[in-house]
């Protein structure tokens, strides 16, 4: 029985939490990213087994020319391992370029909602204290008289003096 810790799918995970690939899947993947390795070491396998055959029947000649072709097969076999390296590496680069990008622009969206937010929420506070202003204006001004509900008498509209008039109110001294 295996103890690899599952994932949601069922795959099983290493100590890293990376998937573990079967030999198969990790051919197939490392074909997909550079195609041109394992073509090419195939070529130098063929090129080398020929080779032995030539060997085998000692035809010097032809041996000579198919250990050289498995000597190019090699070269180009290095050069693919390095150039499909550095191509793989820039890939990698630009991806990581651009979901560094794709997290900035998701969090400069983020921050802009959020100031949205802040923004709206100030202006609907901001409406909410002109209408509890203009229902205290409205109030004030529906009321019956100056101050204590008339019963002191009309008051000044916001004088400073403090001085009170009165008009028609028929109160008499």
């Amino acid at each position: 029985m295996s103890t690899e810790p599952l994932n949601e799918n069922g795959i099983a995970l290493d100590a890293n939490g990376m998937p573990i690939e079967s030999w198969g899947g990790k051919f197939e993947r490392k074909f997909k990213e550079n195609p041109f390795v394992p073509v090419l070491a195939g070529l130098t396998t063929a090129s080398l087994i020929i080779a032995g055959a030539k060997l085998r029947r000692r035809d010097s000649t032809s041996l000579n020319h198919w250990l050289r072709i498995r000597v190019l097969m090699q070269g180009l076999t290095i050069i693919a391992v390095v150039g499909g390296s550095w191509w793989y590496g820039q890939m990698k680069h630009q991806k990581e370029a651009a979901a560094a990008a794709e997290n900035e622009r998701v969090l400069e969206r983020a921050g802009f909602e959020a100031r949205l937010r802040a923004a709206e929420e100030a202006d609907r506070l901001e409406k909410l204290e002109q209408e509890v202003q203009t229902r205290m204006a409205a109030q004030s001004n529906s009321s019956k008289g100056g101050w204590f509900g008339g019963l002191l008498g009309r008051g000044s509209s916001g004088g400073a003096s403090g001085s009170s008039t009165s008009t028609g109110n028929g109160s008499t001294a």
